[in-house]
Parts: structure tokens; C-alpha cells; sequence
């Protein structure tokens, strides 16, 4: 079976439509411990857990343990549900990687299986899985079905965070939700946790951007952006007050220069996308944004348009040297956060004809 998403496995379970084997991977783990959980208690009811539940974790799996549990049949219930939490095949020996895939290949339809992997690494890059995960990751969509758990859109995450908020008594606006979503990097487990407080503080009314500003710890990457951008309108009190900021939460100068020129190099694609006729979404599918970074080119090419591409250059082309100086000079904390203050002076100089 090709790769599926939730929506399509929730109505299937609906329809009464259950396979025989799930693998659940992607990089929003929480999304993932989530979804297993629905599915686990759906499947298999708590009061029947006990008898026809069996948990096992990838690490150091007993092949003939899982075997028993998969040729178990169901005691006074309509299923045995196993789950594997995160099974790496790298760490499995060759003899019980080929013992699982028989395993999985010949389940009966009283049993089964979800592979969810919420705490270990599948990949070898950003987007794909090392070969030996995707091939197994192949194995198991040819006998059940296979979902990638992708990080969401801030426009997709502010839906649910209207819902989730709504549930606990409280509203609000769809700008707000995915201002929150932003703040949190569109990380479902940053947002679940930040939910809570806000639910909790708001006591039934609708939850403000104030609300949010007040409580809410602000994802490093949102710090960055908020950073470049004031470095690029010159606004050097909130620069310094911020570094000031997060130099005493225990963020190293080293740290603040790659956020900062993280977020200007969106800046800059922005603008370059904007300065061709072209649209945020085209900057997105040129430079191969994944969808929770997209509100970032969105942002950026909102912001940009009243400064000079000169500018953005001038800017990046400090920071890259920056991070050059601070990489390769032996340099104590306060020093090298000195050294990024200077630069940042430098920076607000810099495309400004002096």
C-alpha cells in the first residue's frame, strides 16, 4: 500500500476496516504518540488491554517474544494488538531482521501489529529514511499500511489549536492560533504543553497574542527571525536587550549568530522571490521549505519589501564572518558575545551609504 495519512486510517477504523500492520514515523513525534495512542485504545479497550495488549520496544526485541504475542489469539475481545516503539534496523542483528519481516508477512486478522517510532532516528538526512529503515519502512506498506507523520503548516496547526482550546472552554482568533504555532517552530509537542498553560491561565475566555507573549516560552528559531528583522530596520534597543535576553537564559554567542542567520537567509530567498515577480509559495517549492517552515518565507516576504536587498546582503555577509571569527578564535563566553555585539553594530551601519 502506498503511504497514507490519518485522515484515511481514522475512517477506515470507522468502517470497521482494520489492517494487519501500521508503521508510524515522521518528524512531529508527538503527532505520532498521539495517533498510536487513538489507535491502541481503539483497537484494543482498555478493559481489555490486560489480556490482548503487548508492548515491546525496538531496542533489544526478543524475536521469539513477539512471535508468541503475534500467534496469541484474542481472549474475550475481537483483536490482539502489539506495538513496537521505536524499532531502528540498524539495531537489529541481520537473522532478526529477516525473522520480523516473516513475522509481519504472514499476521492473522485477529492480530495487529503498529510500528511507531516517537524517541529514535530513522533518517539519514532531513528527508529520508537510512536505507536499511526504508527498506523496512517498503516491507511494511506492501502488508499494511504506512504513514509519515510530517510536521504541519502554521495554518493547519492554528485549526488545531482552535479545536483543542475550544475543548477546555476557551477561543481563539485563527491569527492568533498560528502566531502560537510560530512561536513554537509548528512543534506538536511544544504547542500540546503551551495549550495546557494557556487553557489553564485564560479560564474560559479567548486566549490573546498578549496571553501568549506573556506566558509561552518562544521557540529559539522565532527569536532568530525577530532578530533579524530588528537588525535589519536598526533597531538596535531590542537587538541588544534581546541578546542581553538570552545570553542569560544561557544561549552562547555561537548559537545567536546561527539562528540570526538562519532566519536572514529566508529573508534573503524572500526578497529574491519578491524582487522576480515570483510568489512566497514559489520561494517554498524552489528552495524545498518542509511545511512547517513555510510561515517563515511567508513572513520574510511579507517584511521585506521596504528593505534594500543591498541591505540583506551587507547584513548576512556580517554574520557569515562572524561565525567564521567565532569558529576559529579561542574565545571565552563574554568575549565572544562581545564580538557579536561589535558585528551587530557593524551590521546596522551596513547598506546605509556610510
Amino acid at each position: 500500500m502506498p503511504v497514507t495519512n490519518t485522515t484515511n486510517i481514522t475512517k477506515e477504523i470507522k468502517n470497521g476496516d482494520v489492517a494487519s500492520l501500521y508503521y508510524f514515523y515522521g518528524h512531529d513525534a508527538a503527532a505520532v504518540e498521539s495517533f498510536t495512542r487513538w489507535l491502541i485504545n481503539k483497537l484494543c479497550p482498555k478493559d481489555a488491554q490486560f489480556m490482548n495488549f503487548h508492548k515491546f520496544e525496538g531496542k533489544g526485541l526478543s524475536i521469539p517474544a513477539l512471535l508468541d504475542a503475534c500467534e496469541a489469539l484474542p481472549m474475550f475481545a475481537e483483536r490482539v494488538v502489539v506495538a513496537i516503539n521505536d524499532l531502528r534496523m540498524e539495531d537489529l542483528p541481520k537473522e532478526d531482521g529477516d525473522a520480523l519481516r516473516k513475522i509481519l508477512s504472514k499476521l492473522s486478522d485477529t492480530t495487529t501489529v503498529i510500528i511507531y517510532a516517537t524517541g529514535v532516528d530513522l533518517y539519514k538526512n532531513k528527508r529520508s529514511l537510512t536505507d536499511k529503515n526504508k527498506r523496512f519502512c517498503d516491507h511494511c506498506a506492501k502488508y499494511g499500511e504506512v504513514c509519515d507523520f510530517q510536521y504541519k503548516t502554521a495554518n493547519e496547526l492554528g485549526k488545531s489549536i482552535a479545536a483543542a482550546l475550544q475543548k477546555k472552554g476557551c477561543g481563539i482568533d485563527k491569527r492568533t492560533a498560528e502566531y502560537l504555532a510560530e512561536l513554537c517552530g509548528c512543534d506538536s509537542a511544544y504547542i500540546k504543553q503551551e495549550i495546557e498553560k494557556l487553557s489553564a491561565f485564560a479560564n474560559g475566555r479567548a486566549v490573546t497574542r498578549e496571553d501568549i507573549d506573556a506566558l509561552c516560552i518562544k521557540h529559539i528559531e522565532y527569536d532568530g527571525y525577530e532578530l533579524a528583522v530588528n537588525i535589519l530596520n536598526n533597531n538596535a534597543k531590542y537587538v541588544y536587550n534581546r541578546i542581553s535576553e538570552l545570553s542569560a537564559q544561557d544561549f552562547d554567542a555561537y548559537e545567536l549568530v546561527s539562528i540570526i542567520s538562519f532566519s536572514l537567509t529566508d529573508i534573503y530567498r524572500a526578497k529574491l522571490a519578491r524582487s522576480s515577480g515570483l510568489s512566497h509559495s514559489d520561494a517554498c517549492k524552489d528552495f524545498g521549505y518542509p511545511k512547517n517552515r513555510e510561515f517563515a518565507i511567508k513572513n520574510a516576504y511579507q517584511l521585506c519589501g521596504s528593505i534594500s536587498i543591498h541591505k540583506i546582503k551587507a547584513v548576512l555577509k556580517i554574520m557569515c564572518d562572524t561565525d567564521f571569527t567565532l569558529k576559529t578564535t579561542s574565545l571565552d563566553k563574554k568575549a565572544a558575545m562581545l564580538v557579536l555585539e561589535q558585528r551587530v553594530a557593524e551590521c546596522f551601519m551596513a547598506g546605509n551609504g556610510r
